[in-house]
C-alpha cells in the first residue's frame, strides 16, 4: 500500500492530538509538529509507533522563529517527498483588549495563525501537488461575527479564512484547500469558566452541548476524502449561528 503522510501542526495536545490518532487509525503516517509540548509529543510518537512501526515522526519548531520553521521544512523533506495532507492546527489564542493590545501580541498571533500556515503551504506545495493532496486550515466559528477583546486573534483567523479561499484557486486543480471552523469543542485550559458561564455559551448552541475533538478530526478526514470540495470554510459548531 502506498504510504500516505499528514503533517499536523500543534499536534501534541487537544484537537491536534485527537486528529493525529484519528488519521493514524485511517492509515496515515503522522508527522507531528510541536513547540513546547515535548513530553506529550514523545508519548504520542511511542504510542502510534507501537501500533504501526515507523508511522509517526515528531518535529519541534517555534513558529515565531524563521530559522525554526525552516528546520521543520527541512525535516519534512527528509521524511517524505510527498504530502497528502497539511493540517494547519497550531494557534495562539488569548485576549488583547484594545487599550492594552501590543505590536508584540499582534506579531505572535499573526505568526501562528496566518503567516506560518501561508508559508508552510508555500514551502510544501510541491509535495502536496505530487500527492494531489489537500490543506485543512483550522479557524474559529466565532470570527465571522467578531469576538470582544480578541480583535487581534479575530483578525488573524479572518485572514486565514481569506487565504484559504484564495489558495484554493491558486493551487487548483492539484491541491484542495479548505478550512474547519470549530465552535465550543473543549473549554480553554488556561481559563476557569464558571458553570454559569458555560451554560450561557451552550444556550447559544442549537445542539445544546459542547462538541468533541473527534467531531473536528472526522471533519478533517472527510475533507481529505472529498475530492470535489475546495475553498470552503465548514463550521463544526453545533449550530451556534442558529441564534
Amino acid at each position: 500500500m502506498t504510504e500516505k503522510f499528514v503533517l499536523i501542526t500543534g499536534g501534541a495536545k487537544r484537537i491536534g492530538a485527537t486528529t493525529a490518532r484519528y488519521l493514524h487509525e485511517k492509515g496515515f503516517n503522522i508527522i507531528l509538529h510541536y513547540n513546547t509540548s515535548e513530553a506529550e509529543a514523545k508519548t504520542m510518537k511511542e504510542g502510534l509507533n507501537k501500533i504501526r512501526k515507523n508511522s509517526c515522526s515528531v518535529i519541534k519548531a517555534n513558529f515565531n522563529s524563521d530559522t525554526s520553521i525552516n528546520e521543520l521544512i527541512d525535516k519534512v523533506n527528509e521524511i517524505t517527498e510527498t504530502l497528502d495532507v497539511l493540517v494547519n492546527n497550531a494557534s495562539s489564542f488569548y485576549p488583547t483588549p484594545l487599550e492594552k493590545a501590543s505590536l508584540v501580541e499582534w506579531r505572535d498571533l499573526t505568526d501562528t495563525n496566518v503567516t506560518t500556515p501561508l508559508f508552510l503551504t508555500q514551502a510544501l506545495s510541491h509535495h502536496l501537488k505530487k500527492a494531489k493532496g489537500c490543506v485543512v486550515n483550522i479557524s474559529d466559528s466565532l470570527v465571522k461575527n467578531g469576538i470582544k477583546d480578541y480583535s487581534l486573534y479575530t483578525a488573524a483567523k479572518s485572514a486565514l479564512e481569506g487565504i484559504t479561499k484564495s489558495l484554493a484557486k491558486e493551487l487548483a486543480p492539484e491541491v484542495r484547500v479548505n478550512g474547519i471552523a470549530p465552535g465550543a469543542i473543549l473549554w480553554p485550559d488556561d481559563k476557569d469558566l464558571s458553570d454559569q458561564e458555560k451554560e450561557s455559551i451552550l444556550r447559544k448552541v442549537a445542539i445544546g452541548r459542547t462538541g468533541k475533538p473527534e467531531d473536528i478530526a472526522s471533519s478533517i478526514f472527510f475533507l481529505t476524502q472529498s475530492k470535489y470540495i475546495t475553498g470552503q470554510i465548514i463550521n463544526v459548531d453545533g449550530g451556534r449561528f442558529s441564534f
